[in-house]
């Protein structure tokens, strides 16, 4: 990977030196502060603000539109660079759209009763300028195969003015957001979970290997079922046609996931674990369909496309590109593997307490628990790689020699 980095000379210069930087800051401290927080609210061990009118969709709100949407902005600013060839998104920029970020989370916490109009303007901000940014940088270089992207984005500024103008109920908002945030993974996990694990297996050179299969029919399936099911499932969550199309949904997401032959790559946990988060899309979807057919509470699906594909895929794309983009070896690491580990006992905990409802509270508790740890360890193993210096090129020279 080449780094196109500035070589700044502060740690202010670093950390906005390329986009994955300040975001995946902020979204591990959303995932520490938000998760810490809702299980106070939770618990009754302290009490929510007036400004909040239900801590359950508030709860969902900073999910999806906080920690998912600088997982989101990370991910798309480091990406862009590769795409393009260009220089990352740096400086000013950067600073600006960090602050419209916590500028988004002072309206969901505080905004209970300011004029509406403030609200989506404060909370489409972040949005808006991060489909400029990424938008400019595929228009300079000419790259149009990217540009679909910018539906994805103009669609939560959508929803997101949906939420605050009440043009839909809350929770309808919230469960479109999740469908838009289950066609980001299909699509950018479709590309990268193969393309990885294709690489990484020709590294290895093992006569017995099975390389991922080419896109086809499957994957056309998977990537066209999962959102007309969940948009339908969105409006319509107990019908019996809801539930067969989730069903078809799943099961394709299940056959995408294993012509991709991710067991192969058991000896890297770094790999394994994109395999493992989309594992949970499909298994979300499933649990989706078994809820529509009234056979469980609605939350374990919920969770498990939450918890575990969503903070699986974000857990382990943070991790690659944090090392790749600053120029260290792609290798997990024990405290990395643990946090992994952690993250996805959490995600099966959390479905658990959903389909056993008799020990709910004590399941929830132990959930959002492992979650905390899961993200305090990789808080200690990546904030001092996301806020500090890259490895110079020509230490990474020296250690390609050696090796």
């Amino acid at each position: 990977m080449v780094n196109l980095e500035a070589q700044p000379d502060s740690c202010l210069g670093w950390i906005f030196s390329n986009g994955f930087r300040p975001l995946f800051v902020l979204a591990t401290t959303q995932a520490l502060l938000m998760l810490a927080t809702w299980l106070l609210f939770w618990s009754g061990w302290l009490a929510p603000p007036a400004t909040l009118v239900s801590t359950v969709v508030w709860h969902g709100h900073e999910m999806l539109f906080g920690f998912v949407g600088a997982a989101i902005g990370g991910f798309l600013l480091a990406a862009v660079a590769n795409w393009t060839g260009r220089k990352p998104v740096a400086g000013a920029p950067l600073m600006l759209l960090a602050a419209s970020w916590l500028l988004a989370r002072a309206v969901a916490f505080l905004g209970g009763d300011w004029p509406d109009g403030v609200n989506a303007l404060g909370a489409v901000s972040y949005w808006l300028l991060l489909a400029f940014l990424f938008g400019r940088e595929l228009i300079k270089a000419g790259n149009r195969r990217n540009l679909k992207v910018l539906v994805i984005l103009a669609g939560f500024a959508l929803l997101i003015l949906a939420y605050h103008l009440h043009w839909l109920p809350a929770l309808e908002v919230l469960h479109l957001t999740l469908v838009l945030v289950l066609m980001l993974l299909t699509l950018i996990g479709g590309r990268i979970t193969p393309a990885f694990t294709r690489n990484w297996l020709n590294r290895q050179e093992v006569r017995s290997t099975r390389m991922p299969a080419p896109f086809g029919l499957v994957d056309v399936a998977a990537a066209a079922l999962t959102p007309v099911a969940g948009i339908i499932w969105v409006f319509w969550p107990a019908a019996m046609l809801t539930a067969v199309l989730l069903l078809l949904a799943g099961v394709a997401q299940l056959l995408r996931l294993w012509r991709w032959h991710g067991w192969q790559t058991r000896s890297e946990p770094l790999l394994l674990v994109l395999h493992i988060g989309y594992a949970w899309l499909g298994i979300g979807l499933l649990l989706l369909a078994g809820s529509s057919a009234g056979l469980w509470a609605m939350s374990a699906g919920l969770h498990a496309l939450t918890v575990g594909a969503m903070g699986g895929m974000i857990m382990a794309v943070a991790s690659r590109a944090a090392l790749g983009h600053t120029g260290r070896e792609l290798t997990a690491g024990p405290i990395l593997t643990l946090a992994f580990v952690t993250l996805h006992l959490a995600a099966l905990v959390r479905v658990l307490a959903a389909l056993f409802p008799q020990g709910m509270m004590a399941l929830i508790m132990v959930s959002g628990l492992l979650w905390l740890l899961a993200f305090a360890l990789f808080a200690w193993r990546y904030l001092p790689i996301l806020l500090g210096p890259s490895v110079p090129f020509s230490e990474r020279l020296k250690a390609q020699r050696k090796g």
